[in-house]
């Protein structure tokens, strides 16, 4: 059972189809999450569908470049010389270089690399495939590759060495067939037969099996060229000298694909002859070709466009999946009297006899002509889906579910994958597609076996009260302020909830804006706007290049390859990408921790005489007190799983000097009032403190420092407009769940920010 919905949020009004993939009769529903976040009994069921006949759809994982106008010729190939380069991450078979190439009906030509490292070499007359038609090259030739057998789930590979690339050309003059490696001729064979490139498209990065491409390449490739002679063995010297920074010319050429776009799905063929080629499952960019230092200084003042040795490549994986393009199954209009809200596609069903739930997360919006209120809400969706590690988990048999970055994979070994998680052959993970399941981001997941809610459920802290307490809000999603950066226009306050982690610029400018133009914000989240996102036109694929601390999908070393295809803009921490959040919302990432462990207090009030403990409700607090603490006997789980600080405070544990090219911003902006800091007893409590650069720092050192705290409260009324206050911890909302008094504290701060009393 898997299901996605087309969209992510859709305003009341408006149609979303949910594509479902079953081979188990069920019933769908559509449901507003309801008051109770542990059980769906409150949950308002809008519109249900019984399917006794479910129907299973396929998906096809891979990516390669599919070429409708292959090689044609109504005479026989006299001579061919192909040629590419190429840098292999993993082998697990046999896998496609270019190909024009059916296995089961047509066998023109196909080069192709083995589990071994050796080339294998295909001409044939278009027909069915000959024996005769195959020669194998070298063992070990294109490098040592790294040893076959698929990862365990949940474990990637080593990242810490890639193979390097390879210049292959392979000629054939008539009389022989010969293979070059590197600009030196590896083999050779005296081949006579007829060549036609027969019937079957013309593929880079795999060949054909009955009709459909298979044996995709774990690798990446660069200036692929066709030519209708046999070129020479200067010629192939000089073409491996040239590292495909030169395009060749002449009327030779049959077709020649630079990989010069660096974005989209289309490549150009810039032979003259027209064979354009399209790119299936996306595939990765901006990775730089056999020239390239990719070792690039982290703080070095670097732009790829001016970079005239970077060249250019295509990085391919047989598990790249970003759209499942699967048929919608169902259509469902949301009533335009929709409430905004957590909605789900619920699906029930059974298995092995006991009754089951798969949830398909969407957010409802306001219908689009509807009266606003004065409260955005916005909900982490973009973390949502970079985290969604096991788009085709097995579904659980409980409610609830507890999960790291994964969870039980299906029969078949579907791809696995997030922004913490590699390829199946070790490629960093640099697109997340958004119509792709989701289920790790489900209502009732848990993250760890910490009882954190780490997603949806951390969200939903927040929501809930904010219903409780009859405070009108209008929800969106990442991707909505995103697409749309002034939608907060007319808006008082803004509300981030949870684990809101990746932000794209577009939506940081347009928080900014919100911000001079007089508008507050209300952050309940920890770890807020550290990685830096970018989407494609249509918000389909999200794309996050990460780098230099934890999570990491490329190493420092590789650092070159942390700049976006889908704009172009260095990626990584937002902090170091011109987006840092201490000048948008006060604060930073400072501490990773572990829940409800040994520790973890409240937030110890620091100036219980400020106007926010105190007006328009007493919170009859001290110094000292702790806000955000459960009743007694039970684990305090308000501060964590990640916080931040001020960067006064980072300041504090930053020792070492800051790396080369870099400086420190040790001065917090002007007007942050320091209120609480969240409690972690660093000699008992367990994690890491990060100083600005993410270089982590033993708990004991930290409090050494002066930093014994896993979060700071903070309110700012900023110089530049608008006003902030903020609770800089994952676990923030669980305050209102443990503590009524948190929850007068932020009556308080609404009270101010929309000058109302609640």
């Amino acid at each position: 059972m898997h299901a996605y919905t087309d969209k992510l949020s859709v305003a009341a009004g408006e149609t979303i189809r949910f594509h479902v993939s079953s081979t188990l009769p069920y019933q769908l529903e559509v449901c507003r999450l309801g008051l109770d976040m542990d059980s769906p009994h409150t949950d308002k069921v809008l519109h249900a569908w019984k399917v006794s006949e479910p129907v299973m759809q396929p998906i096809h994982p891979g990516s390669y470049i599919h070429v409708e106008k292959g090689l044609t010729a109504d005479e026989p190939i006299e001579a061919l010389t192909i040629e590419c380069w190429v840098r292999l991450w993993d082998v697990w078979g046999r896998q496609g270089l270019v190909s024009q190439f059916d296995e089961t009906h047509s066998g023109g030509f196909a080069l192709l690399v083995d589990q071994d490292g050796a080339v294998e070499w295909y001409l044939g007359d278009g027909g069915a495939v000959q024996e005769n038609g195959w020669h194998r090259g070298e063992k070990g030739v294109l490098a040592k590759v790294k040893p076959p057998g698929r990862r365990p789930p949940g474990q990637s590979r080593p990242t810490g060495r890639r193979d390097k690339w390879h210049h292959v050309a392979a000629v054939y003059d008539g009389r022989t067939k010969s293979l070059w490696v590197d600009g030196r001729r590896v083999q050779q064979w005296d081949w006579r037969g007829t060549v036609r490139p027969g019937t079957a498209p013309l593929r880079i990065g795999a060949i054909g099996r009955d009709g459909l491409a298979d044996n995709f390449l774990d690798g990446d490739v660069a200036m692929p060229v066709f030519y209708k002679r046999a070129l020479t063995e200067d010629e192939i010297r000089r073409r491996f000298e040239t590292k495909a920074l030169q395009t060749p010319t002449g009327d030779h050429v049959l077709a020649c694909w630079p990989l010069s776009e660096e974005q989209g799905d289309r490549v150009a063929d810039e032979s003259g002859h027209d064979r354009h080629g399209r790119i299936i499952n996306h595939a990765t960019w901006m990775i730089g070709g056999p020239s390239f230092n990719v070792n690039v200084d982290r703080f070095a003042d670097y732009d790829p466009a001016k970079d005239a040795a970077r060249g250019h490549a295509l990085r391919l994986a047989s598990d790249d999946l970003v759209d499942c393009r699967w048929e919608p199954t169902f259509e469902y209009r949301l009533p335009k009297t929709a409430k905004s809200g957590m909605y789900v596609g619920r699906i029930r069903f059974e298995l092995d006899g006991e009754p089951r739930l798969y949830h398909a997360l969407f957010v409802g919006k306001k219908a689009v002509d509807a009266p606003r209120a004065s409260i955005a809400f916005l909900c982490s969706t973009n973390t949502w889906k970079a985290y969604a590690g096991t788009p085709f988990a097995r579904t659980w048999p409980k409610l609830k579910h507890s999960f790291g970055h994964s969870s039980a994979n299906s029969p078949g070994d579907p791809p696995m994958g997030s922004f913490y998680w590699r390829h199946r052959a070790g490629q960093g993970t640099y697109y997340m597609g958004l119509r792709m399941p989701w289920p790790l981001a489900g209502p009732y997941t848990v993250y760890g076996g910490q009882h954190l809610g780490h997603l949806c459920y951390a969200d939903r802290y927040t929501q809930t009260w904010l219903e409780r307490e009859n405070i009108q809000y209008d929800t969106y999603g990442d991707l909505d302020l995103h697409l749309h950066p002034e939608l907060l226009d007319g808006y008082k306050t803004l509300v981030i909830v949870g684990h809101s982690e990746y932000w794209s610029a577009e939506a940081y400018r347009g928080v900014e804006r919100f911000l001079k133009a007089g508008g507050n914000v209300l952050a309940l989240s920890g770890n807020t706007m550290f990685w830096r996102v970018s989407f494609n036109e249509d918000g389909s694929v999200m794309e996050s290049r990460k780098v230099d601390t934890m999570g990491n999908q490329l190493e420092p070393t590789n650092r070159g390859e942390v700049w976006h295809s889908q704009d172009g803009h260095r990626g990584g921490m937002s902090r170091e990408c011109g987006y840092p959040a201490w000048k948008l919302i006060g604060l930073e990432f400072i501490t990773l921790s572990n829940t409800a462990t040994k520790g973890h207090g409240g937030f110890r009030v620091l100036d219980s005489k400020h106007s926010l403990f105190n007006q328009p409700h007493r919170l009859d607090v001290s110094d000292g007190d702790e806000l955000g603490l459960p009743s007694a006997g039970k684990p305090s789980m308000v501060v964590g799983h990640e916080g931040d600080a001020r960067v006064s405070t980072i300041a504090k544990v930053t020792t070492a000097p800051p790396p080369p090219g870099a400086e420190f911003p040790s001065r917090d902006p002007d007007g942050i009032e320091l209120l609480a800091e969240g409690v972690i007893d660093w000699t008992v409590g367990s994690g890491t403190v990060f100083d600005y650069f993410m270089r982590p720092i033993a708990g004991p050192k930290a409090q050494a420092a002066g930093v014994n705290l896993g979060a700071e409260m903070i309110y700012w009324q900023r110089p530049d407009g608008g006003k902030v206050f903020n609770v800089a911890s994952i676990c923030a909302g669980r305050g209102f769940v443990d503590d009524p008094k948190f929850g007068l504290l932020i009556k308080n701060v609404l009270h101010l920010f929309e000058g109302q009393s609640k």
